[in-house]
């Protein structure tokens, strides 16, 4: 018996073909001209339907629309995350088939339709906080839903974020999807916690120990593909725009749902597991520091305006966490080469940066941070510099972004309901293509470290208070008297230097890195965070003097010389009369008028580019345009890269308007400074537009007068 496609076969049509891939049902299709696929209903009275399959592509997202919208019933999300991966198969088959092509994707109202069924899909997982879940399985399957219903969008829309983007900026509800996207994953790492945390270390199983992996991949899955939406600028800035997300600190506690994610002892020596955990930390940390670094909106004054900067603290203290344990040990020390684990101590390190320059959080830095230098500065000579002034390191984080499959996750989160038994998890391939050198993840580590030593160095009267002018290097003196086994963790206590000899050894570390920086400065490094660092130097050694010099001098049984061969046995660290402005800059350490130190490097050229920054008086307080608000803001490019596109601008003056000469451009000028993103060019092109026609408007105006 043959029936015609009608409203009530929509569900056993869902139910009997979602289970097909893409070349199954391509031949299918092939075999029969009509366009439609026949299947045997499975029940005890068997029929023998045929299934317009262009039909039941225009019906299905409808149909999918009000199954979400009605009422929840036991396996609603089963069969909704059915339907999806059967649409998911149809979008597939575009490329194959000209009528689902017109249908699925030239068809605006359809496609509209969909987009809303994604909404609506991300209202219903994500518009309320969960608190407990029916079972382990329905969890399961709403961490599938999420990460599978965010995914057809590239599906219908365009595999380029961008333009999904443009889609989803100009639909009435993009904030109800940023709102409820962001809770639906909020919802998802709650869920994973409770089985990451399981108290039951005795009682996993084999498919509790799978459930675990494969949730903390759609997790993943999940932030990744948000994380990639907020790379896109105005998306980004609409996110954190957003006062659900913002001001009243959605995604801060999503972000520390996320940092504080551990693992029961039953799941440590689950590599897969324990990656996958790594990689989300290291994703959400890149997205703060996207949106914290927003162009046009201050993420964390919106949030202090709302009363909420309290949420942001537990932020900070995980951030101090990850960088005690990340720089305690080498990268990777107990990682698979299978299973990369993200840049979690670097994004934290650039997270770092930011709080170390805000107002709010200075202070917490300032005390916290100080003591893990004080222990990083104690390391014996050879291995500080192995550690902090090499490009050849021992090991390296390593990212990568999974090749997300949509129909195998459903697939498996579907036969957890099954009688015939669970599927192997699915294996995702990785993108590696975002990694670094190991040279150059060096230089950027040892780089945001002075960077964050610079923001708290750094001594604004108009941002900071008179109580802030000695604290950073006081509290780092003191750090040097601790046992840094105390403050620091996994480092053999062979590796620090004993108390007796520790003021020449912290001299010599820091006499290398200064040196290390300057090499630095080529790529990786702003001359103002150098200049800084070197007046820390400078100012710091004085207080060692003072600090250690009744210690090792008994021990040595003559006087402490921090000036000679023995504070450096490298011909080209040692220490060298430093410039008549670098002395009198007022930093958050002492003046060193008088009992001044030696700086390591000649200043020249650096210098001059650093006065620069001070007034002419001598008073050398920072200028007000320079630390301007709670941040200093820095060019994204150095002098010399600015030349370059100064040169190129004047041989392509509408050079903006070509993509590719834009993509090549930030190629080459990642070749001779800081990383450019073709993004970042563009816009620095575009403000470079705007102040030149502004300054042009402005002459007309004067003339006119």
């Amino acid at each position: 018996m043959t029936v015609l496609l009608q409203a009530e076969h929509l569900i056993p049509a869902v139910n009997g073909l979602h289970w097909r891939d893409s070349l199954e049902i391509h031949n299918l299709l092939n075999d029969n001209k009509d366009f439609c696929i026949y299947y045997h209903s499975g029940k005890k009275v068997e029929y023998t339907f045929c299934i317009n399959v262009e039909k039941l592509a225009v019906a299905l997202p409808v149909h999918l629309l009000a199954v979400i919208k009605a009422p929840d019933r036991d396996g609603k999300f089963e069969y909704l995350l059915s339907g999806i991966r059967l649409l998911h198969t149809f979008c597939e088959l575009t490329s194959r088939h000209s009528k689902l092509d017109q249908v699925l994707l030239d068809d605006c109202v359809l496609s509209a339709l969909m987009v809303d069924l994604v909404i609506s899909t991300m209202v219903a997982l994500g518009g309320n906080r969960k608190e407990s879940w029916k079972s382990d399985k329905d969890s399961l399957v709403e961490a599938t839903m999420v990460a599978s219903t965010l995914h057809l969008l590239h599906g219908f829309l365009s595999p380029e974020f961008q333009d999904i983007v443009q889609v989803l900026l100009a639909h009435s509800k993009v904030d109800l999807f940023i709102e409820t996207a962001f809770g639906a994953v909020y919802n998802v790492v709650r869920s994973l916690e409770v089985k990451l945390r399981s108290d039951q270390t005795r009682k996993l199983g084999v498919s509790l120990l799978r459930a675990a992996n494969f949730h903390c991949q759609q997790a993943e899955a999940a932030l990744q593909f948000l994380h990639s939406l907020c790379q896109e600028k105005l998306f980004g800035e609409r996110v954190a725009n957003n006062k659900e997300l913002c001001g009243k600190g959605g995604l801060l506690m999503l972000a520390e749902s996320i940092l504080s994610l551990s693992i029961s002892p039953g799941f440590v020596k689950e590599a897969k597991t324990v990656a996958s955990m790594h990689r989300i930390k290291a994703k959400v940390l890149s997205l703060l520091h996207h949106l914290f670094e927003a162009e046009n909106v201050s993420f964390l004054d919106e949030v202090e305006r709302a009363g909420n900067l309290h949420l942001a603290q537990p932020i900070a203290s995980e951030v101090l966490s990850l960088l005690k344990l990340g720089l305690s040990k080498s990268p990777n020390d107990s990682a698979s080469p299978a299973y990369p684990m993200g840049f979690v101590l670097l994004n934290a390190m650039r997270l770092a940066d930011v709080f170390s320059d805000d107002s709010n959080f200075r202070s917490f830095f300032t005390e916290h941070f100080s003591m893990i230098l004080s222990a990083l500065f104690c390391l014996s000579h050879e291995e500080f510099v192995s550690m902090l002034c090499s490009s050849a390191l021992s090991s390296k984080e390593d990212d990568a972004t999974l090749d997300y499959d949509l129909f195998a996750s459903a697939g498996w989160a579907l036969s957890v309901f099954s009688s015939s038994g669970i599927l192997e998890v699915p294996q995702f391939n990785f993108n590696f293509q975002n990694n670094l050198t190991m040279s150059s993840y060096a230089h950027q580590r040892t780089s945001l470290l002075v960077k964050i030593m610079a923001n708290l160095h750094c001594f604004s009267p108009d941002v900071c208070t008179e109580d802030d002018r000695n604290r950073f290097i006081n509290s780092f003196v003191s750090g040097l008297r601790k046992d840094p086994l105390s403050m620091m963790i996994l480092l053999p206590n062979s590796s620090y230097a004993p108390v007796a000899q520790r003021a020449t050894t912290v001299c010599r570390n820091i006499c290398s890195l200064l040196h290390h920086a300057d090499f630095l400065i080529a790529n990786a490094l702003d001359v103002k965070d150098l200049m800084m660092l070197r007046v820390f130097c400078n100012q710091l050694q004085p207080l060692i003097r003072s600090e250690f010099e009744g210690s090792q001098a008994k021990q040595s049984k003559e006087p402490l010389n921090l000036n000679t061969e023995r504070a450096s046995e490298e011909p080209n660290v040692q220490l060298k009369e430093s410039d008549a402005d670098a002395r009198n800059l007022e930093t958050s350490g002492l003046d060193t008028s008088s009992k001044r130190g030696k700086s390591l490097v000649e200043v020249g050229e650096l210098a001059q580019a650093f006065t620069k920054l001070f007034k002419g008086s001598g008073s050398g307080e920072v200028k007000e345009d320079e630390k301007h608000g709670k941040k200093r803001k820095r060019s994204i490019m150095s002098d010399d890269q600015m030349e370059m596109m100064e040169k190129a601008i004047a041989d392509e003056p509408y050079m903006q308007r070509d993509s590719a000469w834009i993509r090549t451009w930030a190629e080459k000028l990642n070749q001779n400074g800081p990383g450019v993103t073709a993004l970042q060019l563009k816009n620095w092109l575009s403000n470079r537009r705007a102040k030149l026609i502004r300054a042009m408007s402005g002459k007309t105006n004067k003339g006119k007068k």
